[in-house]
């Protein structure tokens, strides 16, 4: 769990985050493993994506989070 301190709010107490892939924990379909590796230390991680180049499954094997991959319309 994380807890975050919100000025004139309170305390948020995370459990969960849900996080598209490319933009986020990989830019231009290059996974970043320390931003994976910080955020999945402390809450359970979704990620959702297009999956535009293919590699998402193959660079977060080993990454503990929850994958989906969207189907294009």
């Amino acid at each position: 769990m994380l807890q975050i301190q919100v000025p004139e709010f309170g305390i948020l107490r995370l459990s969960y985050l849900v996080l598209d892939y490319n933009g986020t924990l990989a830019v231009d379909s290059e996974f970043l493993p320390r931003v994976a590796e910080q955020v999945t230390q402390q809450l359970v991680v979704h990620v959702l994506t297009g999956d535009t180049f293919g590699t998402a499954r193959s660079q977060l094997a080993g990454v503990p989070c929850e994958l989906s991959v969207l189907a294009s319309v």
